[in-house]
């Protein structure tokens, strides 16, 4: 059942086909062939395209106006999951992370550590942040183990420029979330 479950999940079809005996191995044969196929590229509107993968999200990137013209400094950082660091001109000191996923593009900015929290506004702070995930534009408040981030989640088949447009955006709202929260942060 698990097999099935994740052959539909990659978008796969059960098919019922009928050969001759001597035929089974060469449909077997064509039947891996097209499974291994469609895990690394996806049909959008009828044609044929590749699965972003890091590296083509990095070659995409380095083709945008705003990386050409200095907007936007990007470079890979190599890892177990290798990430895109990106620096928007003017919000250098906050630079967002892009990873890659199955199904999704993550981008996430670091804002600040628990430990650079008002102790007494810790709770006032966290009902806050929840309250604003909706009116900031396309970006969201989380905290992952002691540190607050904003981040943004694309589609895999996202284009280029909405993932710039993202990129952009996180450091904006990067800049707007200092700014509302500085109240409920140490000096």
């Amino acid at each position: 059942m698990r097999s099935r479950a994740r052959k539909r999940s990659l978008g796969l079809v059960s098919m019922q086909v009928w050969v001759p005996p001597w035929g089974r191995k060469t449909i077997r044969d064509l039947e891996a062939q097209l499974c291994n196929k469609s895990t690394t590229s996806d049909t959008k509107e009828g044609q044929q395209m590749s699965k972003v993968t890091t590296d083509s999200l990095m070659e995409q990137l380095s083709a945008t106006e705003e990386v050409i013209n200095g907007e936007i400094v990007i470079k890979k950082i190599d890892g177990e999951t290798p990430v895109i660091q990106t620096v928007v001109q003017d919000v250098d000191e906050f630079p967002i992370m892009v990873t890659v996923g199955d199904e999704q593009i993550l981008a996430i900015a670091d804002l600040w550590g628990r430990d650079e929290v008002l102790e007494d506004k810790v709770n006032e702070l966290n009902d806050v942040l929840l309250r604003a995930n909706l009116p900031v534009p396309l970006s969201s408040f989380s905290i992952m183990g002691e540190r607050y981030v904003i981040f943004g989640a694309l589609s895999v088949n996202s284009d280029v420029n909405e993932v710039v447009e993202e990129i952009i955006s996180l450091a904006n709202n990067t800049v707007d979330a200092l700014d509302f929260c500085k109240e409920y942060l140490c000096a």
